[in-house]
């Protein structure tokens, strides 16, 4: 009771005898009770009702509810009651009880700890590798290295995994290292992935089937294996943790990455861990080992880099630290194990599992924190600018990579950590008769035991611990349930049966309970369904990340996306596609004067800058002079100095701003924006007089020889410029056409067009960068880039055999388009590269993880395609699809509810399906890619506005952040994404309006 404040806090309102008792106290007692707070985070509706009956006998109480898990006050007994009933509260209860049981769970005895111990032990006997199977394994690399080095005599093989660890299984795969492998006659299925990060060849060994998985070079997973191999050597207790620990995952099924799951030798990682952060440890740390005084900032100049005679090598550069005086690189070695002998020997495997067990489900804070073997002290999330998801786990030879990050589902992790904490109570608690079986006595008393457990939940740690003192033996399973209070709590009727139970009286209860008898022994069995509880995992894909499906099964995947079958194509129809291509083009091209607009611009530049800048050169490039430009299209301009050929010696970020400077003198020129941190510094730029933004870079040579290269493919056949302005406005309807959002860019667009005029049959455009005059090609370097192409294109006939023998219709070739890059052209395999005819594959560019390649034509280390992630590429091909089927279904009468050809054929409705553009890579605040929300420069931009200038909604509240911004949203263009008009005013939109009295 607190008098001053007069309110009586019910900490736990548990049964209908402690609040009869509370209420009698209150209703006796000498203060004068205005206020009563109760506590309803562990009552039942039940009981609250039971009491509220209670209290109304005592009409100046006023009650208040409170619940502190989810932090809601409520002054009324109705939103008390609903808040009881919701499923959210009731699944925080449930998670409340399960982590009181847990947290008492008594330590293990010494004899439980024995059988524990045996039942770890036949395990690893059984499932995990001994010497033979260690030397079977070492005979297999051997045979590679027989079958191999003849063809490749310079390799050098390695084994790597769990054939040096001894941490895997008698199936695991062989995992072998080897520089180039090749397709061999003694193996049989052999099947090359050459599209994971790592590629790899797949085959069988003939006499012990064994699978066996040749990389190349893969240096850090041997590095690894390395020293898990030498920690295994020396220390005995690791392998038998790491075996049972993977053989848990193994039975809980959270250890296939192609289903969402960890990789194996995660688990050894994490394994190795917590034997450094135990009460007593068992391996050492090597940060603290090395550092004295150390803190976890110098985690970040502390590296690991190998492994040698039972000591792991390290390095540590204080060069990149600005706050330490010493500048030094230092570098040695620590042991693997303590120095001096620990006590850490006497130490039972069994209570080292159930301390592993307990160490990941109740004591270290998954999801806050990193899993590292460099050091022992807490590393969190925010020192790694790592999210706050899931599970991470750094690798110890690459120490920015989290080899946790195949686990990305919620709803796989919050699975495997209820596998954790069902596991850690299944072992915990002493079995006290055979697994799985449960006698007829203890199947009648299961309600009872049910009852007086959930009553002891509901009590305080230190009576539910006198509890199990005075019972000497521990927890019970209750037969198949891990957490019966989960059953029971499903709903509100599930306590009725345990209410009436814990009503009778006492000596009824003794009566009916069956005296416990002494366990005669301890056994466990490694089972799903005490692992799980009867929850199965969820089935995640890998490449889609989505629920309910495997890898194998996604339907995003591109070779399993079925298409339909096209009817046949008519004359009239070829007819119409030969119109409406040829009206994108006349809808969206510049014409003449916008043409000379932006070169009496460019020399208006020019002129003015000579003034400011001396020998100040302005050059037009991009779309404004490729010939694939739209009208309005941005001004890209590159500027470079008289007498200079390079930037060499230039402070380009200061040329920058006094550039910027200069320009904010021009009287037709605003927004002038100095962007000094892009990989080419660049000033933006908004012309007043015409409406066109554009940009000044600083000695962009490389792109001024790109753009001559697409002018001049622009001048070969009037047919490519209609092709790529029909390309063009397709992206930009579907939303797949801005690279700062996370799609391709048009330039992008513009050479899968040219790549497949360039493979048509005949080709409508040769490959110009193979074409030369004389004997040997000549070599043109730009920035250690060859930029040669041929061109001379009046004479173009004569050296080129193919000149103007395709005949096909702007029509047929768009349709054609079309289906090459559905039905013909493979993106997982091949590159579109427009710098050579023969096909460029993506596994010798070693492009093998991208979803699409495109190869830039000079900077051949450019892959435009790096960026798509999975979704938006799946989103892309669909709309490629989509489009094959609109534009290859002839149609006699169109639709009537498009008023012209030109919205029947470019309609997004039908083309994505009605879907948006995902923006999984975007900044939720902006919409660009390149930097995360908290970094937005938008978001730092409504900050500096709130101060005094903030915006009021109607109501006259002040908008939020989001509200405002997605107010300026809605006034861009949903057609171009311009935000200097809305849609009925967008060029795009008056083009497709005004084409009904040309083509219908």
């Amino acid at each position: 009771w607190r008098e001053k404040s007069r309110i009586v806090r019910i900490e736990s309102c548990l049964t209908r005898r402690d609040v009869l008792q509370l209420c009698l106290e209150a209703e006796g007692s000498d203060c004068d009770l205005k206020e009563v707070l109760v506590y309803i985070d562990l009552i039942s509706s039940h009981n609250l009702i039971w009491f509220l009956s209670l209290c109304f006998y005592q009409s100046s109480i006023s009650l208040k509810f409170r619940c502190d898990k989810c932090k809601v006050y409520c002054d009324d007994m109705s939103p008390a009651l609903s808040h009881i009933r919701e499923r959210a509260h009731r699944k925080k209860a449930k998670e409340l009880q399960k982590l009181t049981l847990l947290l008492n769970i008594p330590p293990p005895g010494k004899a439980q700890c024995h059988s524990l111990s045996s039942a770890l032990e036949s395990v690893v006997a059984e499932f995990g590798l001994n010497d033979p199977d260690m030397k079977q394994r070492q005979n297999i690399l051997t045979l590679v290295e027989k079958v191999l080095q003849p063809v490749l005599p310079d390799c050098k093989f390695r084994l790597y995994g769990s054939s040096c660890t001894k941490f895997g299984f008698k199936d695991s795969d062989v995992n072998i290292d080897v520089k180039f492998p090749s397709h061999v006659t003694l193996f049989v299925s052999v099947e090359g992935d050459f599209h994971r990060r790592m590629p790899v060849v797949v085959c069988k060994e003939k006499s012990s089937g064994l699978i066996c998985k040749v990389s190349a070079g893969n240096e850090s997973a041997c590095l690894t294996t390395a020293y898990l191999a030498e920690l295994a050597n020396l220390e005995p207790q690791l392998v038998p943790l790491v075996v049972c620990f993977r053989y848990w995952a193994k039975t809980c099924c959270v250890d296939q990455m192609e289903e969402g799951g960890l990789p194996s030798y995660c688990f050894a990682l994490m394994v190795i861990s917590f034997l450094q952060r135990c009460k007593e440890p068992v391996l050492p740390s090597y940060l603290e080992s090395v550092v004295c005084d150390s803190t976890l900032i110098k985690l970040k100049s502390f590296s690991l880099t190998g492994v040698e005679k039972g000591h792991v090598l390290w390095v540590y550069d204080q060069t990149s630290s600005d706050s330490s005086q010493d500048k030094a690189v230092k570098k040695g070695k620590v042991s693997l194990l303590f120095l001096i002998c620990t006590s850490h020997a006497c130490v039972l495997l069994g209570k080292l599992w159930i301390e592993l067990l307990r160490y990941y489900s109740l004591e270290f804070q998954i999801p806050e924190k990193v899993i590292s073997v460099r050091t022992n002290g807490d590393l969190w999330r925010d020192l790694k600018d790592w999210p706050k998801k899931r599970i991470a786990i750094e690798d110890p030879f690459a120490v920015q990579r989290n080899v946790a990050r195949m686990l990305n589902s919620q709803m796989m992790f919050e699975y495997l950590v209820h596998c954790l904490k069902t596991t850690y109570k299944y072992f915990a608690s002493p079995s006290k008769s055979p697994a799985g079986k449960v006698s007829s006595s203890s199947q009648s008393g299961k309600s009872v035991r049910a009852a007086n457990h959930v009553d002891s939940v509901k009590r305080s740690p230190r009576v539910a611990a006198e509890d199990e003192e005075d019972e000497g033996s521990g927890c019970d399973h209750w037969g198949d349930e891990i957490f019966p209070f989960e059953r029971e709590m499903s709903d509100d009727g599930g306590s009725e049966e345990a209410a009436s139970v814990l009503n009778k009286p006492k000596a009824e209860l003794t009566k009916s309970k069956s005296p416990p008898t002494a366990p005669e022994g301890f056994q466990y069995v490694f089972s799903k369904r005490f692992f799980s509880n009867g929850k199965s995992p969820v089935l995640i894909c890998s490449l889609c990340k989505s629920d309910g499906h495997s890898k194998q099964d996604c339907p995003e995947d591109f070779k399993r996306m079925e298409l339909e079958p096209l009817p046949l194509m008519t004359l009239d129809f070829l007819q119409i596609l030969n119109e409406v291509c040829e009206q994108c083009y006349c809808d969206f091209a510049p014409d003449d004067v916008e043409v000379k607009v932006r070169e009496h611009i460019l020399q208006d530049f020019e002129t003015f800058l000579r003034c400011q800048v001396p020998g100040a050169k302005l050059v037009l490039f991009g779309s404004s002079k490729n010939g694939f430009g739209f009208k309005q299209s941005d001004l890209d301009i590159c500027m470079t100095l008289e007498d200079q050929d390079t930037a060499e010696g230039l402070d380009s970020m200061a040329v920058i701003e006094s550039l910027a400077k200069a320009l904010r003198k021009h009287h037709s020129l605003r927004n002038i924006l100095p962007i000094t941190t892009a990989k080419v510094p660049i000033v933006k730029f908004y012309h007043t007089k015409t409406g066109l933004e554009g940009d000044i870079s600083l000695y962009n040579t490389l792109a001024l020889h790109n753009t001559q290269l697409l002018a001049s493919y622009a001048a070969i056949d009037a047919r490519v410029k209609i092709l790529c302005y029909v390309m063009k406005v397709f992206a930009k309807v579907c939303d797949i056409g801005d690279a700062s959002r996370g799609s391709l860019s048009s330039y992008a667009y513009t050479l899968m067009v040219l790549y497949f005029l360039q493979q048509r049959s005949p080709p409508v455009i040769p490959v110009l960068q193979e074409m030369y005059v004389g004997e040997k090609k000549p070599v043109v370097l730009v920035d250690g880039w060859d930029v040669h192409f041929f061109s001379d294109l009046k004479n173009l006939h004569k050296y080129w055999p193919g000149y103007k023998k395709n005949k096909e219709s702007v029509g047929q070739l768009w349709f054609g388009l079309l289906q090459f890059y559905t039905e013909t052209f493979d993106f997982k395999e091949t590159v579109v590269c427009i710098r050579r005819k023969e096909p460029l594959t993506t596994f010798k560019k070693q492009w093998t993880s991208k979803h699409l390649a495109i190869e830039d034509p000079f900077d051949l280390s450019h892959n435009l395609g790096a960026g798509l992630s999975r979704r938006m590429a799946s989103f892309i091909l669909k709309a490629f699809i989509n489009a094959r089927r609109v534009f290859g279904a002839p149609v006699r009468d169109f639709p009537p509810e498009y008023p012209n050809k030109m919205e029947y054929f470019f309609d997004p409705e039908v083309l994505t399906e009605g879907k948006l553009a995902p923006n999984d890579r975007c900044c939720r605040i902006c919409g660009k890619i390149g930097h995360f929300m908290k970094d937005c420069p938008m978001r730092k931009r409504q900050r500096r506005d709130t101060d005094g200038r903030g915006v009021n909604r109607p109501d006259g509240r002040v908008m939020t952040d989001g509200e405002r911004w997605r107010q300026r949203e809605e006034k861009c263009c949903y057609l171009c994404g311009s935000n200097a008009h809305i849609k009925k005013d967008c060029l795009l939109a008056k083009s497709l309006g005004s084409c009904a009295h040309h083509i219908v």
